[in-house]
């Protein structure tokens, strides 16, 4: 939506938020609180032992393979600035707890049967819990003083060789125009880049399409999570319906998938809910410019082993259209939306662990046309709309450990729901208002997998499981031709379901060597067809912590299912179902990498990928250039076969320190060449064909305050990145024809200006006896740099113009929140 800048979303989570531990509405239950078994500490500040400002950090420690409790490790916990370290033993269920001062802490695991583990940067306070699950390797031989660190990338899906990451919640606040969003924390890494216009936050990978894209939640797939999306088929929108402040984290992958990933082609998107407090009660409240946010955990009711959380917000937008951060003229029916997260755990012991869970969200918005008819001959704004859409998501996950605690199996069901209205209307000078165009579509789905994971040795480890999709259609759009007269584009409803079955097999060697191999299956009854992906992976060390990583594999993606019933325009006056027989969009994934250490701190990695896409729908015929590559979203009006293809060959480098001495970054350089086959035969640039993005985001941190127990810090993030593409104007035959011809010879051989933009953000974290305050003030685009986004041109007497569409400029944002 062009209406919808990114100062709205700046402010929309730039909320005042109150959080209160309520221990008055919720007792404590009888479960076990970890204990601290033996507590050493070395202290040169005696505050650490005396004072009473005080956060908690607790966690678990279980096998990265096998999700078994590991008991009698040796916990540390330190810091460096006052130097203090404190340890623990993990007790019978593998769990830790500690109560410490304000500030970032390192943990460090060791265990006589598994690699030591370091994992740094954790942010304490004195208003909330922390809770941290910490996965450990068990050593193929005995070892002693092996150390991998757990940095805060590391991908918790051990099957992935390359192109992977985890992102942490905590993490959020550190982008500095990250709205707690997922996916515009992820436009920070390699090869990754956002939409070309601000108010979008879909995500282009390696220059694929954003339709390629893979969303799922809690093992399985949901439909597109995002408020304001901006049409069928896309995978993004305004911004996203699940916050990071729901998630405990998720993993982003960019190529040469698990083979437990189907129906993903670009890159997948694998989130995890938070589980609530397992031992208090809290309550958070917030309330910004636009939006309001409350949520709630804390234990199951006595007696029982678990948790709840909750969470909602709501915004309008009617502050924002006031003082004129969007236009009123373009909107005048305020964007206004809400969404939800919720999750219940449960251990019920020898049955398993349950979580029933739900996510979801609702938007509006729209404009209304003058009611001056005088206006309206005069050119006033004659055009209205309403747009409303609607996701969610409801299901139950059990994972239950067999006694031999080898094995596990985890099994989700659920249900999910997509719904999009649009209406437009047209007012004539008369004030006659005439239905101009309505779309309808409601996708209701249930889907279930089940993955069983047994660990068989230190060496070796199986993975096999299945997905199922059953997705129902009811899909309704038409456009106004002549008086009295619509042209039906799609009406109907459908059924058509989709099955995955995959095996992995993860062989270790040695401490050196990591080897995968695996077969992904599609089966799908939309296109009707079974397709074998083999995938393989390897990692080996090359000399200290330095490894080189492969990853090859094959993957498949299916179309909407409106794509298959859209109504092409056969003739002028005849339309129907063409592209029911399309199948599913093939990949080939191939990237080669390398990554280390260069100081304690400090880590570098690169990686070298081709793609080679095959099977793409592109338009019938040698006149068309259409290609399913290049779209975003929409239903294309033409005839489309499997004969197209396209390749993506890229490059990327990152350079990244890690959370040390107060100070991080994350610098990040792809360069990269995206190319598709159109029904010509010829090959042109993708509109995704930007061929650079620079990255670079970092942050400062001081301790300042009685005992240095607040913090005061800066954060900056700046993007550089080649322009989107578009398709020069063919100026002699423009001007011989008196109308704009394009020169389709040249499709997608122009670029726009270089994007680039720098974002500061300054937060102030103070500390109390029973609070923690965090002030925050964020400069989005610091250089009020108007960056183009879209070309368009038009003939007028005798000459060809050209008018471009541009970004917003500087926008400042405060926001304070209190924990307490």
């Amino acid at each position: 939506m062009a209406f919808f800048t990114k100062a709205a979303i700046c402010v929309l989570f730039g909320a005042f938020t109150i959080t209160i531990p309520c221990r008055a509405f919720f007792r404590s239950t009888n479960m076990e609180k970890p204990s601290l078994l033996t507590t050493v500490n070395h202290d040169s500040n005696t505050l650490q032992n005396n004072q009473s400002v005080k956060g908690v950090l607790y966690g678990k420690l279980i096998d990265v393979e096998s999700r078994a409790s590991l008991q009698g490790a040796h916990v540390s916990v330190s810091t460096t600035s006052p130097a203090f370290e404190s340890y623990v033993i993990s007790d019978s269920a593998g769990s830790f707890r500690f109560e410490l001062l304000p500030g970032r802490y390192t943990i460090k695991v060791e265990h006589s049967e598994y690699n030591s583990e370091l994992f740094g940067d954790i942010l304490v306070g004195s208003g909330k819990e922390v809770f941290i699950t910490i996965p450990m390797t068990e050593s193929t031989r005995v070892l002693d003083g092996v150390t991998v660190i757990t940095d805060r990338g590391k991908n918790r899906n051990t099957m992935a060789m390359v192109s992977a990451r985890r992102l942490r919640s905590q993490d959020a606040s550190r982008f500095a125009s990250g709205y707690y969003d997922p996916l515009k924390m992820v436009t920070s890494l390699p090869g990754v880049s956002a939409g070309n216009e601000d108010d979008n936050n879909q995500i282009i990978v390696r220059g694929n399409s954003p339709k390629g894209l893979l969303w799922r939640l809690e093992g399985i797939e949901i439909p597109n999570p995002n408020h304001l999306a901006a049409g069928e088929g896309a995978s993004g929108g305004a911004y996203s319906a699940i916050t990071t402040n729901i998630l405990s984290g998720f993993e982003f992958y960019t190529g040469a998938f698990p083979s437990e990933f189907g129906n993903a082609t670009s890159g997948v998107m694998d989130l995890s809910l938070r589980n609530g407090n397992p031992t208090k009660g809290e309550y958070s409240f917030g309330v910004g410019v636009v939006g309001a946010e409350v949520s709630a955990e804390g234990p199951l009711p006595a007696n029982k082993a678990g948790s709840w959380f909750a969470n909602l917000r709501y915004a309008n937008f009617n502050f924002l259209s006031r003082y004129g951060i969007i236009d009123s003229d373009d909107v005048s029916i305020i964007p206004t939306s809400f969404d939800w997260g919720s999750k219940v755990s449960y251990s019920s012991g020898k049955a398993g662990n349950f979580e029933f869970f739900t996510a979801g969200g609702a938007s509006k918005v729209g404009d209304m046309a003058s009611d001056n008819a005088d206006s309206i001959k005069i050119g006033a704004d004659n055009d209205e709309f309403l747009d409303k859409q609607f996701f969610a998501v409801a299901g139950v996950k059990h994972t239950l450990t067999l006694p031999d605690e080898k094995t596990f199996i985890r099994t989700t069901i659920g249900l999910t729901w997509q719904k999009n209205n649009s209406d437009n209307y047209v007012v004539d000078t008369l004030l006659n208002k005439r239905h101009n165009y309505s779309e309808s579509f409601s996708y209701p789905a249930v889907r279930a997998s089940v993955t069983l994971n047994h660990k068989i040795s230190p060496s070796n480890t199986f993975k096999v499981g299945m997905s199922t999709n059953i997705v129902n259609g009811d899909m309704f759009a038409k456009r106004f031709v002549s008086q009295g007269v619509y042209d039906t584009l799609i009406d109907g409803k459908d059924r058509g379901w989709y099955n995955s079955y995959f095996m992995q097999w993860k062989y270790r060697p040695s401490e050196r060597i990591e080897m995968v191999a695996g077969m992904h299956l599609f089966h799908s009854g939309i296109t009707g067809e079974f397709v074998a992906e083999p995938r393989a992976g390897m990692k080996l060390s090359i000399g200290g912590d330095w490894t080189m990583n492969m990853g090859v594999g094959l993957h498949s993606r299916l179309e909407p299912l409106s794509i298959y019933n859209y109504r092409v325009r056969i003739t002028p006056q005849k339309r129907e179902v063409a592209n029911d027989k399309l199948k599913a969009t093939r990949a080939a994934h191939i990237t080669f990498g390398v990554s280390g250490s260069l100081t304690h701190s400090l880590k570098a990695t690169a990686e070298v990928y081709h793609q080679h896409l095959y099977k793409v729908p592109i338009a019938e015929g040698n006149v068309s250039k259409y290609s399913i590559l290049n779209a975003a979203y929409g239903l294309p009006d033409v005839k489309l076969v499997n004969s197209g293809k396209g390749r993506n060959t890229g490059i990327e480098f990152s350079l990244e320190k890690e959370f040390f001495r107060n100070s991080y970054f994350l610098a990040s350089a792809s360069l990269f060449d995206s190319r598709y086959k159109a029904p010509d035969g010829r090959t042109y640039n993708t509109y995704f064909n930007n061929r650079r993005i620079f990255m670079f985001t970092a942050g400062r941190e001081f301790k300042t305050g009685r005992d240095g127990r607040n913090i005061l810090g800066f954060n900056i993030r700046a993007l550089n990145r080649g322009g989107f593409r578009y398709t020069p104007v063919n100026t002699e035959l423009s001007l011989s024809r008196r109308r704009v011809v394009y020169d389709v010879l040249r499709t997608y051989g122009k670029q726009l200006p270089d994007y680039s933009r720098i974002d500061l953000g300054v937060s102030y974290r103070l500390n109390s006896k029973q609070s923690s305050w965090t002030f925050l003030v964020e400069v989005q685009n610091l250089t009020d740099k108007h960056n183009v986004i879209r070309r368009r041109f038009s003939y007028s007497q005798g000459k060809i113009l050209t008018r471009d569409s541009y970004s917003v400029g500087l926008v400042p944002i405060f926001s304070v929140r209190v924990d307490f």
